[in-house]
């Protein structure tokens, strides 16, 4: 196993990105979360996940352990492979993944790409209380109850903070939300 890689990303081809290690190039697969955050040229740190199947085997990068840890968690729950754990990490932080979990807020959890309710529920049920990062809570979450009480449901609020910064106080989130 693979448990960190340091070097330097050599090419980047969304969703990968090869790191060059002492020479040796690493194909490894990650969210658009952590692809965004990195450029050529630039040396890392990525924290890997090695998954291996009977025809293949894939490396999955993460510039944080928090990212890493959601991303093992999830992939343990049946039904949940890495592309749909990629899906989570590219859609929400890790942070917020736990919220929604220990919340049991099953329409954020399915507004990730082939998660249906089912298995929203199903994730609900095994991982509940495994993902403790950061117990106060965030903008994001904040944001959609607020949004809700301007009348948008629980979706509909999601799908318009999508991509907008969560480093903004939390009114000029929502205004930019309904403005979408």
């Amino acid at each position: 196993m693979i448990g960190r890689l340091r070097g330097t990303v050599a090419d980047k081809q969304p969703p990968f990105f090869i790191l060059d290690v002492n020479g040796v190039g690493y194909l490894v697969q990650s969210s658009v979360a952590t692809f965004n955050r990195i450029t050529e040229g630039q040396e890392i740190t990525i924290y890997t996940k090695c998954v291996y199947k009977e025809d293949d085997a894939a490396i999955y990068g993460f510039l944080t352990h928090e990212e890493l840890k959601t991303f093992s968690d999830l992939i343990s729950v049946s039904g949940v492979g890495p592309k749909s754990g990629l899906s989570f990490l590219s859609t929400f932080t890790p942070e917020e993944i736990a919220r929604a979990i220990d919340n049991e807020n099953l329409e954020v959890l399915s507004a990730v790409p082939r998660i249906g309710t089912k298995l929203a529920s199903k994730i609900v049920l095994e991982l509940k209380g495994k993902l403790k990062f950061d117990e106060k809570p965030k903008a994001l979450e904040q944001a959609v109850n607020a949004l809700c009480s301007l009348g948008l449901t629980r979706s509909e609020a999601v799908q318009r903070l999508k991509g907008l910064p969560q480093d903004l106080p939390l009114e000029e989130i929502v205004k930019q939300a309904l403005r979408k």
